[in-house]
């Protein structure tokens, strides 16, 4: 049916043009990507020709625009004057009109990656070279992925000019397809896009049946589609033409479960998803280098004072400017807005730009060109009257109402859905007459906006910049720093408040842009504080508060020990949030997301806690080692293989069995007489068979926990089993010891008889994996030599084998469809293999040690993989590349596998523990925390202000001491900085140039020095053996004293560069030197004990008689205080009473012997350790292997007792819930409550009656 307001036949096929319709007249039109910046007709007929404008005006606009046209959403071919019969001649017509169309001024091919969490800096492939691939293959389904601003439509423009380009009759027909313009994309997507561009109803079933398609989805996001449009529209069913889906959507758009929205059904039934038609890529930040070719791409689009080298310069001086202006739209703003930024700044290193400032000054530029063109422009006499009134009350701040108000308006009556059709007649008496009727100050401010036309459709010109005007809703650039000037939050207002009206949670990009504001706004940060504390006493500031606390949480903003007794936040999103030491009692927390969060000894005494989310399900405790792990085929059980060597406990030998729904132990299978090897389910999941040391296999019934049969054939030990896909076959591997080279037999059972049908015999290896293949007609296993056997069990003859390196593989697993095999090996080493030519198809390395164990996900998309480095990796298999890495267990992974629907992640390990991972939790919209670098060193500059750390890859991080801000970025200096140290008389040279040296410790074998004023090199101390891996400084900074992996110790005279004394401490090498006793003396662990060493006697004596298996320590500038670390936790200690010190031989030697508190919510091993000077109070920080860097305060409460509290840190890989309180929360779910048990440490547990 056509729409109301067309009501112009069409005209024939020999006189139409494939243009869109413009009106109303006397404006400019956002016309990306597609269309030309045209002026339109003056008002009055449509013959009327176009009103003369200013050329540099009219050119200055035109110019912006084109620079954006690429990154926009906009430009779509309109359905005005346009009726296309479905020939080749009206095709190339099509063709021609949608190619000469396309202008793109700036464009770069995007690079992509496999998934949301994969690394943008490595395993990046070209996006459009993925696409032809997709085009050529099977595949149906294709989604895009990207950021606010990637360029995702750009590059749906530029595929369909390539497509239109090298079309051929009978090629595949491109058809651009923008979502949000249709009414019911979801049922009706091709008619109602051909019925748009007057396709007659004939047209369209000829194009349909006789023609393919590539259906490109722009928009699916802004669409605000939750269907799978290609079950909805019944795609490519028997009889149809092939149609292929290319669709684009923002990556914070989609939940956790987003992959059900578009993996096909298959073909007759649409039950079940074809993952294998289905592919998916994810547009990459830009690079340097892209970001150098689009700057050198822009400069010659129009004279300017500045080269490439100009803007280049700038962009990388600025700090944080180019991890900002990684996507084409924000670096298109930046480089029209970088000439105001930078103006009149003498450093620029000192210079801190955000994106939402980035949008400040291009918003105000904009309205400036406008103004400055209508200024120029012949008017009508009613527009030029309205146009002074505008200038006279201030014309940008006006177009800046105008767009807010609408911005606002298109959330509270469309949920934010961007496009906005009018019409003159229906809609003058609704919400839209304001915006878009005749009134003419409105039509002149309309005309000057953001916003772009097609018939009559508007919409802003990029969904990022309707958020960050409904943003500059509740706070923007003109809003000054007094709280006083937001809107009252008082029990009278508050339902009138902007965060009140809707929940932010779901519109990411808009916290972002808030969370911008409160880092660069303290009024407005504290006026989100204040609803914080309306909510204790006013329920309805609960969806305010809320809102606020989730953009602070964004912001950065630290909660550890806050009172936050009473607040009322329900569905707040406090993702990765520092809580250390808060108080939430009486709170309303429902539905709130703590996953990630730092919510150490927080107390929820009396909190509603229903429906929280912590992101992690609770661990399956065992009494002893756990080999191996599997979910049972119809998800409802998990088995777990123990093993403890303790032949007097009951769990020895016996295999767990644990319901999933409810995480509970139903039986325990005991009857082997030696350690159980391995386990398969039946696929009915009834029953499950087991091999042994003993000798024998035992087939188990789940349901009754009792044996069914037993399969014995010879002397031997049972190394591996496994269960054949129809469930009647069982296979084992045996080995007998007696010879001198284990002679590995194979056999196969009979499950209903209990006879044995087939033996292998003279196969040389130690046999402990062996799979069947999906179709159960093929046995997989490895040996000791490096093969991988297969062998068919119908012919009981055929035998391949092919190899995996020149080492031994540890496991094996067949992909769902039975056409990869993964292996797994004692290097490290990940290789998928065909199946069927048994030829590989990619080795990477994947653990640092051994791969333990290797299992795909059902639909065979992504792969497991655990190691004996104690993590637990996914793995891209359409790219190879990681999508995240697990970590939490403690000892080696002996297994991983995935659940039935691919939800979860159950892994074993020798830690005693089954840790259960949620696979939804890596979902798309957690931002990270700023570094995964192994964290390796640290040093507070002498007036303790800064906090700089160094990297295991090299980097070198500034800190501010008090708030944790990042700061300045250190040059690039040559080695890796995992030691640092600051000379005592100066600051660091990134922190103003005010002098000092910086030591960095150097992977080949020297200590440098460096000026920090020049960055100059000033001395180099040459003569150390082995890599250095602790430096110190002396009180005066006169030495240095370095320790070496070969447990040589030096120290140097600095002026000199000469070695003065030197120590070979052969039992272990010294983590950490510090100097003690005013430089007489130095401090080191030696034997995990540290030591005091007097430089003139070199002679040692242990430091505290309780401290023992230390790797890192620091001792407090009073000496009163000690922090130590034997690996994945932090100690501090205090010395005794001075009244004391008398009785006490050496005076520091064993006075460290008071415990004070334990900090056990570690991710990895410490790294560093080192106290604050010159500080107000008692704080010390400490590195760590996950990346962050945290910085703890020393506390006493009114009682007099002791504890740490974390003032700061750089991000949190896990959740961190140690200490908490919660016995009385109300509505806690029993999982939750078991979860945060399992997070208090043993020595609490009686404490809290746990």
């Amino acid at each position: 049916m056509r729409k109301e307001h067309d009501r112009t036949p069409p005209l024939p096929i020999s006189h139409q043009r494939l243009n869109v319709h413009l009106s109303p007249p006397n404006r400019f039109l956002w016309t990306f990507p597609v269309l030309t910046i045209t002026p339109l007709l003056t008002q009055g007929s449509a013959s009327s020709q176009p009103q003369t404008t200013d050329s540099s005006s009219s050119d200055d606009q035109t110019r912006v625009l084109s620079q954006l046209e690429r990154t926009t959403n906009f430009g779509r071919m309109s359905s005005e004057d346009q009726s296309i019969p479905a020939d080749e001649n009206v095709l190339q017509t099509l063709r021609s009109q949608r190619m000469s169309e396309y202008r793109q001024a700036v464009y770069i091919d995007p690079l992509a990656k496999s998934s949301v969490q994969a690394s943008s800096d490595k395993n990046l492939f070209p996006l459009i070279g993925k696409v032809k691939e997709f085009l050529k293959g099977d595949g149906q389904v294709m989604l895009i992925l990207g950021d606010s601003g990637a360029g995702k439509s750009a590059f749906n423009r530029h595929l369909e000019y390539e497509l239109w380009q090298g079309y051929k009759p009978g090629d595949r027909i491109p058809l651009f397809i923008n979502l949000p313009a249709l009414d019911r994309p979801d049922k009706n997507l091709i008619t109602e896009q051909l019925r748009s561009l007057e396709f007659s109803e004939q047209q369209i079933q000829d194009l349909r049946q006789h023609h393919q398609l590539l259906l490109i989805c722009d928009g699916y996001d802004e669409s605000q589609l939750t269907s799978n449009l290609h079950t909805t529209n019944a795609l490519n069913r028997p009889g149809q033409q092939d149609i292929k889906l290319l669709i684009t959507c923002r990556t914070q758009y989609l939940g956790p479960d987003y992959r059900d929205r578009f993996v096909p059904r298959v073909a007759g039934g649409y039950h079940l998803p074809a993952n294998d038609l289905f592919h998916e890529a994810v547009i990459a930040p830009f690079t340097k280098d892209q970001i150098e070719m689009y700057v050198e791409k822009y400069v010659p689009l129009e004279p300017r004072a500045w080269v490439t080298k100009d803007y280049m310069d700038r962009l990388t001086t600025i700090p944080n400017l180019m991890g900002l202006i990684k996507n084409p739209f924000l670096l298109t703003l930046a480089l029209e807005a970088l000439p105001k930024v930078v103006q009149g700044k003498n450093d620029l290193s000192r210079l801190r730009v955000t994106r939402v400032q980035l949008y400040d000054i291009f918003g105000e530029h904009w309205l400036g060109v406008n103004k400055r063109r209508l200024q120029d422009q012949k008017l009508s006499d009613v527009k030029l009257e309205a146009l002074e009134a505008l200038l006279a009350d201030g014309f940008e701040r006006n177009g800046t109402i105008f767009q807010k108000e609408l911005a606002a308006a298109i959330f509270k009556e469309q949920g934010g859905r961007p496009i906005v059709e009018y019409s003159h007649i229906r809609d003058r008496m609704t919400w839209k007459a304001p915006f878009f009727g005749q009134d003419p100050e409105r039509g002149l401010l309309r005309d000057s906006s953001l916003l772009s036309r097609a018939g009559n459709q508007y919409r802003f010109v990029h969904r990022s910049v309707l958020e960050y005007f409904f943003s500059c809703t509740i706070c923007d650039a003109t809003d000054n720093n007094d709280a006083d000037a937001y809107t009252d939050a008082t029990p009278l207002s508050i339902g009138n408040h902007p965060l009140s009206q809707r929940s932010l949670v779901e519109e990411p990009s808009i916290i972002q842009f808030l969370a911008e504001r409160a880092q660069i706004h303290p009024g407005f940060k504290e006026h989100l504080h204040t609803l914080l504390d309306l909510s204790k006493s006013d329920p309805r500031a609960s969806q305010a508060a809320a809102n606020a606390i989730s953009i602070l949480v964004r912001a950065g903003v630290h909660f550890n020990g806050a009172d936050l007794r009473g607040i009322r936040i329900p569905g707040a999103d406090l993702t990765g949030g520092q809580f250390d030491s808060a108080q939430f009692l009486d709170a309303d927390l429902t539905g709130v997301n703590l996953t990630k969060a730092w919510i150490r000894q927080v107390d929820f005494s009396g909190a509603l806690m229903e429906r929280v989310r912590f992101g992690e399900l609770p661990y399956l405790q065992e009494q002893c080692q756990v080999d191996s792990c599997g979910f049972s085929p119809d998800g409802r059980l998990l088995a777990t293989c123990l093993n403890n060597n303790k032949p007097s406990l009951l769990s020895h030998n016996s295999i767990d069995i644990y319901d999933t729904r409810t995480w509970t132990k139903t039986h325990t299978l005991r009857g082997h007489d030696s350690k159980v090897t391995g386990f398969a389910f039946s696929p009915c999941s009834r029953y499950l068979v087991s091999g042994s040391w003993d000798g024998t296999v035992r087939l188990w019934n789940c349901e009754t926990g009792m044996v069914d049969r037993i399969l014995e054939g010879r002397s031997g030990e049972v190394t591996a089993v496994a269960l054949s896909s129809c469930g009647k076959q069982v296979a084992s591997a045996y080995r007998d010891g007696s010879f001198r080279r284990w002679d590995t037999l194979l056999r196969l059972w009979d499950v209903d008889t209990g006879t044995c049908t087939m033996i292998l015999t003279g196969v040389a290896g130690n046999f402990n994996c062996l799979v069947y293949s999906p179709n159960g007609l093929d046995l997989a296993f490895y040996g000791e030599d490096g093969r991988i056997r297969i062998c068919n069990v119908r012919s009981k003859s055929s035998l391949r084998t092919f190899r995996t390196g020149n080492v031994i593989a540890l496991c094996i697993a067949f992909s769902p469809d039975g056409r990869r095999i993964v292996a797994g090996d004692i290097l490290g080493e990940v290789g998928v293999y065909d199946a069927a030519s048994l030829e590989p198809e990619r080795r990477w390395e994947a653990h640092v040690e051994n791969v333990t164990g290797v299992g795909f996900s059902s639909d065979g998309q992504l792969l497991v993989s655990c190691g004996q480095d104690c993590t637990v990796k996914v793995w891209d298999l359409q790219t190879f590349g990681l999508v995240y890495t697990f970590t939490g267990h403690s000892n080696r992974v002996t297994s991983a596998v995935f659940s039935l629907d691919g939800s979860r992640i159950a892994s074993s390990s020798h830690d005693q523990t089954v840790r259960l991972w949620e696979v939804n939790s890596i979902g798309l919209s957690f931002h990270s925390s700023d570094s995964s670098d192994p964290r390796t060193s640290l040093a507070y500059s002498p007036d303790g202000q800064s906090l700089i750390s160094g990297s295991r890859g090299g980097w070198l991080r500034q800190y501010d001491s008090e708030t944790g801000e990042i700061g300045l970025a250190a040059p690039t200096l040559p080695g890796r900085a995992e030691c640092v140290a600051y000379s005592p008389d100066g600051l660091f040279f990134a922190s103003g140039g005010q002098g000092g040296d910086l030591t960095i410790r150097s992977n080949d074998k020297t200590v440098r020095i460096w000026d920090a004023r020049s960055r100059l090199l000033f001395r180099e101390l040459l003569g150390c053996l082995t890599d250095i891996i602790s430096i110190g400084f002396s009180g005066d900074g006169r030495e240095v004293t370095s320790g070496c992996v070969d447990g040589e110790i030096r120290v140097w005279d600095v002026e000199k560069g000469e070695s003065k004394a030197f120590w070979q401490s052969y039992s272990s090498a010294p983590c950490t030197i510090a100097y003690v006793q005013g430089g007489s003396q130095l401090a080191l662990v030696r034997n995990g004990r540290i030591e005091i060493w007097s430089i003139q006697e070199v002679v040692s004596r242990p430091l505290g008689s309780h401290i023992t298996a230390i790797r890192h320590f620091a001792i407090s500038p009073c000496g009163r205080w000690v922090v130590t670390s034997p690996g994945p936790k932090v100690q501090l200690w205090k010395s005794v009473p001075k009244e004391e010190e008398s009785r006490i031989r050496n005076s520091i030697a064993e006075i460290y012997d008071f415990f004070i508190a334990e900090i056990d919510d570690c991710f990895g091993d410490i790294t560093g350790i080192v106290w604050r000077s010159n500080g107000t109070a008692l704080e010390f920080a400490t590195a760590c292997e996950d990346g962050s860097i945290r910085v703890w305060r020393v506390v006493e409460d009114d009682a007099g007792k002791m504890s740490v509290r974390m003032v700061w840190g750089s991000g949190c890989v896990g959740l961190a819930a140690s200490g908490t309180v919660f016995t009385n929360a109300i509505d806690l779910s029993a999982t939750n409550r078991k979860l945060l048990e399992q997070h208090v440490p043993m020595r609490w547990r009686s404490y809290w009656g746990l």
